[in-house]
């Protein structure tokens, strides 16, 4: 590494970290280096195996409502794969669920199987041989669990509560506590125990969960709760959803075995500690999450959500400050939203993450997470959204307030950098902004587009962090975003994993009605303004149309390629292109050698688009302007227009 570098990597790891969490992530790695942390649970007192539900317990749904309002068919069908032995993977493909013990410690793919006996912390997480340790993790999250549950409270059928106490007892016998993969991240063992809470809650009362199941079972959450809490700093230091999940892990274990545990009530204390202090980090003011994700937002509302209705269930709460922040979140995801099919923005990274399993709905169905988070913290649902009744009977709450249905035309904007502008037959979704905190994507300026509630024009995703070239979070560059790049001009550079070692910054200048149900959104783009590089972006909603135009000018004396590129949702015909410059454009579908011409919206999956890609030479003095259309006949000829008014405006 060179001094530039290092000095890069210095700073990356001071704004990624920041003080406090760059303190706790080096005590932790000092402990790991000395072999100063715990590697075997502490004796679980009698008192625990037999400590009762309570009866206000949030954890119990009510099995009578659950049947009144699921969708049998849906439910049962989901019911009987899980009977049958298998897991959906990332809510996307049904796969063979681990059965022997050993099975749990062995990747499904590579065969690869991690030592069952390594110290949590000794375990490598980015082994080249052993493959994506996700696929490991992913059955031993117990989604399936709801599955299960879901099909006992439809049928009163004890096969579905064996199934889950069959699982959970060779889980146990293939991974014992603290040690082996499965205990390595203290955000999968909350997952986890989170999902082993549920089933306790809706099956507890089956032939199958027997006092001796029930005691091993509160015996595991007892390990659960200390192995988060042993290395919890760690979590807290990555600034991002771990920290929420562990945080909410360690409330509602310490809530089940408050009385019985003397440690309960610490967990309790310290996990609200904890998300208040998270919460003022990592949302912001807007709503607009750390992580630059609707995924990521999706999985710390739903970790809140049973955070606080845990904290209710004692009589506590997160202070108003806090709910605020949360509150600016929800008002942002149904801002975003589409009202009939729940989908959201595919934006920045998306791990297939599904910890709140409430719902019969597809993981691209964004309703339930809404109702659980606005009917939890109190949050209006626009009339127009309609919210998800079997979220709202697992958790036994109220349908949240209805608010007006949202305007159309209207434009939403945030300080954070985002844009969501709606017109009748047309959306926009940007984001241009600077980070605080380390992006997952480079993607400044970066535009979605819809066209008659279609989406056309659209990120793509993430696929996997963890593959062979060019699959390594290999969808999070630049250069397969809708924007601009310049050869030779990096707006970031890559550092280890998930670090870039500079970051890009971008700003939203104007976005408002310009009369009638015309929306223009003005955005700039800052990484190269020190190199003299100037590059605008306008966009103009109207009548079913988007018009995007960029215009970008270099300094005297230089030149460049340029190229702009849109990953599209559909066909060539989907979009129109002018510029002022003598230009190629490379249209690709799914290249087997590249990047390009893909798009993920579920972990682990890809699928063919269209990447549109127009390069052009540029030399200073000589702007370049590229004009964009989607939609409508009439935007088509606007572009004309733009380009004879040589004006990136309408």
């Amino acid at each position: 590494m060179t001094p530039s570098d290092l000095a890069a990597a210095t700073r990356t790891l001071h704004r990624t970290y920041g003080s406090r969490g760059g303190l706790q992530r080096a005590l932790f790695e000092a402990r790991r280096a000395i072999g100063a942390i715990v590697v075997q649970p502490s004796a679980v007192a009698h008192s625990v195996m037999s400590v009762p539900i309570a009866a206000a317990w949030p954890f119990a749904p009510d099995a009578e409502r659950v049947r009144a309002t699921t969708d049998r068919t849906a439910a049962m069908d989901r019911a009987a794969q899980a009977l049958g032995g298998a897991h959906e993977a990332y809510r996307s493909r049904w796969l063979p669920r681990p059965d022997a013990p050993a099975e749990w410690r062995r990747h499904p793919h590579t065969g690869f199987e991690y030592d069952a006996f390594a110290p949590w912390f000794r375990v490598p997480h980015f082994a080249a041989a052993a493959g994506d340790v996700k696929d490991v993790w992913e059955p031993a999250r117990f989604s399936w669990a709801f599955d299960l549950a879901r099909g006992f409270m439809l049928s009163r059928d004890d096969r579905y509560a064996e199934a889950f106490w069959r699982a959970f007892d060779t889980f146990l016998l293939g991974c014992p506590p603290f040690r082996g993969v499965q205990w390595s991240c203290g955000q999968e063992t909350t997952v986890r125990a989170l999902s082993w809470l549920w089933a306790e809650g809706a099956m507890h009362d089956a032939p199958s969960s027997t006092p001796d199941r029930l005691g091993r079972l509160r015996c595991a959450l007892a390990w659960s709760g200390e192995r988060i809490a042993s290395a919890i700093e760690y979590a807290i230091s990555q600034r991002n959803n771990h920290g929420i999940s562990e945080a909410t892990g360690l409330i509602a274990i310490g809530a089940r075995l408050r009385g019985a545990d003397d440690r309960a009530a610490q967990w309790i204390e310290a996990g609200k500690a904890h998300l208040e202090r998270l919460i003022a980090d990592q949302f912001a003011d807007d709503g607009w999450y750390i992580q630059h994700s609707f995924s990521y937002l999706r999985v710390a509302l739903d970790q809140l959500v049973m955070a606080q209705r845990t904290l209710r269930s004692l009589d506590d709460g997160l202070s108003g400050a806090a709910c605020a922040r949360v509150r600016a979140s929800i008002a942002l995801l149904a801002a975003v939203i589409d009202a009939d099919t729940g989908a959201v923005p595919n934006h920045g990274s998306i791990d297939g993450a599904h910890v709140l399993s409430l719902s019969t709905r597809p993981p691209t169905d964004y309703r339930p997470a809404l109702t659980a988070a606005a009917a939890t913290f109190g949050h209006p649902l626009p009339s127009d959204i309609a919210p998800d009744e079997e979220t709202l009977a697992w958790l036994g709450a109220a349908a949240p307030v209805q608010a007006k249905s949202r305007a159309v035309p209207r434009v939403d904007t945030g300080a954070s950098g985002w844009v969501n502008a709606v017109v009748e037959g047309a959306r926009i979704f940007a984001r241009a902004g600077s980070y605080g905190a380390r992006p997952g994507h480079i993607d400044p300026m970066h535009v979605d587009v819809w066209i008659a509630r279609r989406p056309v024009a659209v990120d793509a995703g993430t696929f996997r962090y963890a593959a062979p070239a060019p699959w390594r979070n290999g969808l999070s560059a630049i250069e397969v975003h809708n924007t601009v790049s310049i050869a030779g001009r990096p707006v970031a550079r890559r550092g280890p994993r998930f670090l870039w070692l500079s970051w890009p910054s971008a700003r939203v200048l104007s976005a408002n009605m310009n009369g009638g149900d015309e929306i223009h959104v003005e955005l700039a783009h800052e990484s190269w303004a020190d190199q003299g590089i100037a590059h605008r972006r306008s966009c103009v909603l109207r009548d079913g149309g988007a018009v995007v135009i960029d215009q970008l000018t270099l300094p005297p004396g230089e030149s460049a390629d340029v190229t702009l590129h849109w990953l599209v949702d559909g066909s060539a015909d989907d979009i129109a292109l002018m510029t002022t410059h003598a230009h190629e454009v490379q249209y690709v579908t799914g290249d087997a050698s590249s990047v390009f011409g893909w798009v993920s919206e579920r972990y682990a999956e890809k699928r063919p688009a269209l990447s549109v890609r127009l390069r052009a030479r540029v030399s200073g003095g000589e702007p370049l302007r590229i004009a964009s259309g989607f939609g409508t006949a009439r935007e088509a000829l606007a572009l004309r227009r733009h380009l004879s008014n040589g004006a990136p405006r309408a």
